[in-house]
Formats: C-alpha cells, structure tokens, sequence
C-alpha cells in the first residue's frame, strides 16, 4: 500500500513539490519517526559513484536534494521498493542477481535523466542513523558507475541543460572537484563513505589521501 502512495505521489510532479515543502519544514525526529510509522525497519538503499578521472583534479557527480535542510548535497540514488509478493507465503518468483543494480540504475535515469553502467560493488554500509533524516535503519550499497555515454556527453547535457532534473527532489546536478568536498554541505553518510572509505578502496584516487579529504 505505501509503496503505491509512493508510486502515486512521485507521478503528479505539483503534489511532489507541495509534499516535500510540508516535508522539509518537519523537525527531522518528527520526520524520522513518521518515516519510521510508514517504511520497513531496514531500507535498501543503492548509490551511485561517478567520478571522471580524465580531469585535473577528478570530479565526482553530486546532486542538491530539495528536501533536506542539512546535508542536502549527496550521490545520485535511491531506495528500493518492496518486491512483489507476499513474503510469509511462497510461490513468487527469485529476484534477479541485478535487482539493486537495476533499481539503482532506473532511480538514476527517472530523477536525473541519465543512463548509467553500474561497474562494480564498492561497498555496503549499515547505516543504524542519519542526523539530517533520522527513520529507519539504512543498508547502502555504493556502486562504481559511468555514464552510458560517457563523461564528455554528459557534461555537454548538463551545461545545455538537456539533461537536468526531472524529480522534484532534485535542485540540481553538477561535477564537483574531489579536492573541493568539504565546500558543501554533504550529507553525512556520503560524506563518511568518500572521506574514510573511498581513498581504501580506490587506491588509485590517491588526491583523496593526499589532500585530506
């Protein structure tokens, strides 16, 4: 049933906007233990991490989420929708081996426009609380991705602004300098993933390590 409300909400763009005005303007425990009356315990979550290396410095994809206060910069993603099916009966079919890659890059292309290419798993977080949206327990998983086609037609899009936001949820797309993170206001997993995870697990991105991002 939610996730229909869900489904519904996000399909009339000025009743999206009007909601996530209301949202915004809620106390973030208000707003997390609403959340928390609605959604399931654990949210799956998957992000995306695109970083073009060709550039001096490289630059990540980040997008300005409208809805949040605090932490409002982050990577392009999404939660995942309960499969269909009841879950203490049996007879629904397996999930596909790519469900959350599928699901990340269907959220990617629905709110930004843009196809992706998921490369490969980076990480996977359990996230027991969020200061900026606190609610139910988060289970990230941060993916390697490229756009479809390529860094360069992206940047051509963003900047005749063929390609932008088409969420309400999101203000804004841009490519930020790696060097230049603590500029924004990042939201406090993704600021957590890129400055502790991500300089181990792409030993290459060594400007992380050495600029103390």
């Amino acid at each position: 049933m939610f996730a229909w409300i869900v489904r519904f909400i996000e399909h009339h763009p000025e009743l999206h906007r009007v909601l996530l005005s209301m949202w915004r303007s809620f106390p973030p425990r208000l707003a997390g233990f609403l959340k928390g009356l609605l959604a399931r315990k654990w949210v799956i979550g998957a992000v995306a991490v695109m970083i073009d290396e060709k550039t001096s410095p490289p630059e990540i994809l980040l997008v300005e989420h409208s809805y949040r206060p605090r932490g409002a910069w982050g990577l392009p993603g999404g939660s995942l929708e309960s499969a269909p099916g009841d879950p203490v009966r049996g007879g629904h079919e397996p999930l596909p081996d790519n469900v959350v890659e599928s699901a990340l890059q269907q959220e990617v292309y629905e709110e930004l426009g843009i196809g992706i290419t998921v490369i490969r798993l980076l990480r996977i977080d359990a996230i027991p609380y969020v200061a900026e949206e606190p609610g139910p327990f988060r289970l990230d998983f941060y993916f390697r991705c490229a756009p479809r086609d390529g860094f360069s037609l992206l940047r051509q899009g963003l900047s005749s602004e063929q390609i932008k936001p088409r969420s309400p949820e999101i203000k804004q797309i841009r490519f930020v300098p790696l060097t230049e993170l603590k500029k924004f206001d990042l939201y406090s997993t993704d600021f957590r993933f890129l400055l502790e995870d991500l300089p181990r697990i792409e030993p290459t991105l060594t400007i992380l390590r050495n600029n103390g991002i």
